[in-house]
C-alpha cells in the first residue's frame, strides 16, 4: 500500500512539473570556454535525476562489496546457529524417546564450533550414562564445568547423575565442593542434608543442620527432627567405644534438645553401663519429671545398685499419673527385682502383661518372670510376644509399588 501510495504521488509530482515546464519550459547554459551548452530545463533535471541515481548505486554497489565478508560471516553464524538448535532438539528428543545413542550423537556433532556448549555438554553426560559409559559421562561434564557461570548447574548434574548411578559417595563429595563454591544455596544444601542421611553421615548433618536454619532450606520442626537424629545416631555410636567419647557426643548437644527423650535416654543407658548408676539417676529424674517419656522409664527400670530400693520409691510416685503405662510397670517389675522383691517384681509384671504391651516389652517380661523362676510364665510371655509380633508383620507388610521404568 505504502509503494502504490509513492507511485502515485511521483506521477502527481511529474504531471505537474511538465505542465509548468509546457507553460514556461526554461533553458540552462553551461559555458566553458571554448565550449558552452544549452538545453531545455525539463531536460537538465532529467538527466540530474538519472546521474544522482546513478551515482547512489555505484556507491551502494561500493559499500556492499566491502562490507561483503562480514555480511557473509554474519550468513554463515546465522546458518551454523540454525543448525546447532536443530541438533539441541533433535537430540534431546531422542534422548526422551530412549535413543542415548542417537541423542549423543547429534548433541555433540559440531559441539566444538558451539559458541554456547554448555547444554550440549550437560545433556551428552546424560545420554553418556544411558549407554552406560561413565567415562564419557564425566569427560562431559567437566567440559561443562569449564564453561563460564554453568559450575553450580554442571555440578547439581554431576551430583544427580553419580546418585542415579549409586556411586553415592562421589555424589556426597560433589555436592560438599559446591556448597563452598555456591554457600548458602538452597538447593545444594537440601540435596546435602538429603544424601549425607542417606549415607548415615551423622557428623556431617549436625554440621549442616546450622546453615540449614539460616538459610532457611527447610521448616524449623523438619531441622530440629533433622539435628535431634544426627545426635541420637551419634550418641549411639560414640557410646560403643571410650567413656570420654560419649560424654563428647554428649556435649555436642545443642542446650536446646538436651532435654530430649530419645537423647536422655541413649546417654542415661551409657552412664549406667558404665556403672554410673547415681549420675544416670540424677539426670533421668528431672527429664522424667519435665515429659513422662516412654524411653526414660525404660531407662530408670534399668537403674540397679545399692541404692534400687530408693529408685523403686522415686518411680512408684510417678505410677500415679500413669497407672496402665506398660513401660512404666515393667520399669517398676525390674527396679522390683533388683531391690530384692520378688512378689512386687511378679505384681508389676503381671499388670504390665495385662495392659496388652507391644511385642518388645513381653519379650523383658518373659525374662524378668524366668529370673523370678517362673518358667511357665516366661514361656506363655514369649509366645504372646511371638504372636503379636507375627500378626504386626502380616498386617503391615508394605504393598509393592507399580513402577513404569523410565527409559
Amino acid at each position: 500500500m505504502k509503494i502504490l501510495s509513492a507511485i502515485i504521488a511521483l506521477l502527481l509530482v511529474t504531471i505537474l512539473l511538465t505542465l509548468a515546464a509546457m507553460h514556461d519550459p526554461g533553458y540552462v547554459l553551461i559555458e566553458r570556454s571554448p565550449w558552452s551548452v544549452e538545453m531545455p530545463l525539463t531536460l537538465f533535471g532529467l538527466l540530474l535525476i538519472v546521474a544522482v541515481i546513478l551515482l547512489y548505486g555505484l556507491l551502494h554497489m561500493t559499500v556492499r562489496l566491502v562490507r561483503l565478508p562480514k555480511d557473509v560471516g554474519r550468513w554463515r553464524l546465522d546458518r551454523r546457529l540454525r543448525h546447532q538448535q536443530k541438533a539441541l532438539h533433535s537430540g534431546l528428543i531422542k534422548f526422551l524417546e530412549g535413543d542415548h545413542a542417537g541423542a549423543e550423537k547429534d548433541l555433540v556433532g559440531d559441539i566444538k564450533t558451539d559458541s554456547v556448549p554448555g547444554i550440549h555438554y550437560l545433556a551428552a553426560a546424560c545420554a553418556a550414562q544411558g549407554q552406560g559409559h561413565p567415562e564419557k559421562r564425566d569427560e562431559y561434564l567437566t567440559q561443562a564445568h569449564n564453561v563460564p557461570g554453568l559450575g553450580l548447574a554442571a555440578g547439581l548434574l554431576q551430583a544427580y547423575l553419580y546418585e542415579a548411578a549409586r556411586e553415592y559417595e562421589r555424589s556426597l563429595a560433589t555436592l560438599n565442593a559446591l556448597r563452598i563454591s555456591h554457600p548458602g544455596n538452597r538447593r545444594v544444601l537440601r540435596l546435602l542434608a538429603q544424601r549425607a542421611r542417606g549415607l548415615r553421615d551423622w557428623t556431617t548433618i549436625a554440621q549442616l543442620t546450622p546453615e540449614l536454619r539460616r538459610y532457611k532450606v527447610m521448616e524449623p520442626a523438619a531441622i530440629d527432627d533433622l539435628e535431634r537424629d544426627a545426635h541420637r545416631h551419634l550418641l549411639v555410636l560414640a557410646s560403643q567405644h571410650a567413656p570420654g567419647e560419649i560424654e563428647a557426643a554428649w556435649r555436642a548437644i545443642p542446650k536446646a534438645h538436651r532435654q530430649h527423650p530419645s537423647l536422655v535416654a541413649i546417654y542415661a543407658r551409657s552412664l549406667i553401663r558404665q556403672g554410673a548408676i547415681e549420675e544416670a539417676e540424677r539426670l533421668l529424674s528431672p527429664a522424667l519429671r519435665h515429659e513422662p517419656a516412654d524411653e526414660l522409664f525404660a531407662a530408670y527400670g534399668e537403674l540397679h545398685g545399692d541404692n534400687a530400693l530408693r529408685f523403686l520409691s522415686q518411680a512408684e510416685t510417678w505410677l500415679k499419673a500413669a497407672p496402665q503405662n506398660a513401660t512404666l510397670l515393667l520399669a517398676l517389675a525390674k527396679l522390683a527385682q533388683a531391690a530384692n522383691l520378688p512378689g512386687k517384681a511378679r505384681e508389676y509384671a503381671e499388670r504390665c502383661a495385662r495392659q496388652n504391651p507391644p511385642p518388645d516389652l513381653y519379650a523383658e517380661l518373659a525374662l524378668v518372670m524366668e529370673r523370678l523362676g517362673d518358667e511357665a510364665r516366661a514361656r506363655e510371655y514369649c509366645r504372646r510376644g511371638l504372636d503379636l509380633q507375627k500378626t504386626k508383620n502380616d498386617n503391615g507388610r508394605p504393598v509393592e509399588p507399580l513402577l513404569l521404568p523410565l527409559p
